[in-house]
């Protein structure tokens, strides 16, 4: 039994070191392995625990080698409130202007359960609602959430492209749509109107890896959406890019997008979406996270929080950001 843990735990520790290695990211199956480095890291300390039932001197061992990986792994996205839903607050001394923002992806099976779920959306009053795969049977309710609202994706010229909706209380100045692939590979592109500062916002929503081809597809517009927004002249003071990436930030395909920053490295992990149902009871720990969101230096982001949305595997993500002054 003992030589099972340890041969499971060196398991366990070579799925740690998967984003260590860059050949790794060209084979379909380790890099989606490479999402799971909170189970990976949980289960991993979790058996070097039950080692010391037979030999604490080896136990105490794995512990320490885990703390070291998991470090190394984690440094950047871990803090004291790694656990909590709640994050930092904003103080400042005069009133900025604030912006809230929800984004929500829908199951792939979810069309006869919908409605719940855009109770909620209303009831939120957030300033900026991004919803990822929406379709034809979500028009109606698009359209009550949007009501008073400015859109993007709602009027038929527009259509669902990518199967995203933008809903906002904000005026939107221009839209533009990228399209690198036939099947999900838009990228949307529009100037929200907040206090009169513009703001750039895009939103993409890349094919489900399910598949090699599709693994193929996703990277493509990953390492797209990074290529548009490394150009200087695409990136605004005020810059938001909002997306459901089906990766997490260990892949190797993760994009890097040097001017703006993560959601994740200014506030801690969060879990958006789950494989099972069953393993919503660990919240964030049985979560990956997949869901991001990127923004500007000029803007300062709070109150994240990753919420559970009943018979759904994806969570609500909502969160706060304050643009800084600029002078």
């Amino acid at each position: 039994m003992r030589t099972l843990f340890v041969f499971i735990i060196f398991v366990l520790f070579l799925g740690q070191l998967l984003p260590r290695v860059d050949f790794f990211k060209t084979i379909y199956a380790l890099d989606l392995l490479t999402n799971f480095q909170v189970q990976f890291a949980l289960f991993s300390v979790l058996l070097s625990t039950l080692l010391g039932l037979w030999n604490k001197a080896l136990m105490f061992t794995l512990l320490i080698i885990n703390a070291l990986v998991i470090t190394s792994n984690f440094n950047g996205y871990i803090n004291i409130d790694f656990l909590s839903e709640q994050k930092e607050q904003i103080v400042t001394r005069t009133e900025l202007p604030r912006i809230s923002v929800v984004q929500y992806t829908f199951d792939d099976d979810l069309n006869n359960q919908i409605a719940p779920i855009y109770e909620k959306l209303q009831s939120l009053n957030k300033d900026v609602i991004v919803l990822f795969n929406v379709n034809e049977l979500h028009k109606s309710q698009l359209k009550t959430l949007s009501e008073g609202r400015f859109s993007y994706g709602l009027r038929q010229k527009e259509g669902l492209a990518s199967n995203i909706a933008v809903i906002t209380k904000f005026a939107i100045s221009s839209k533009r749509k990228n399209t690198f692939l036939d099947e999900r590979g838009d990228i949307l592109e529009m100037i929200l109107l907040i206090k009169n500062q513009s703001v750039k916002l895009t939103v993409m929503h890349p094919p489900k890896p399910n598949s090699e081809l599709n693994w193929q597809r996703r990277n493509l517009m990953l390492n797209t959406l990074e290529a548009m927004e490394s150009r200087t002249e695409n990136v605004l003071p005020y810059s938001l890019v909002i997306s459901e990436l089906y990766s997490t930030i260990w892949s190797r395909h993760f994009p890097k997008l040097d001017t703006l920053r993560t959601c994740s490295s200014a506030q801690g992990l969060y879990g958006s979406s789950f494989m099972n149902s069953n393993l919503k009871l660990l919240g964030n720990l049985g979560a990956l996270n997949t869901s991001h969101c990127f923004f500007s230096y000029r803007f300062k982001l709070s109150d994240l929080e990753s919420t559970q949305v009943s018979n759904s595997l994806n969570n609500f993500v909502s969160y706060q950001l304050t643009m800084q002054n600029t002078n």
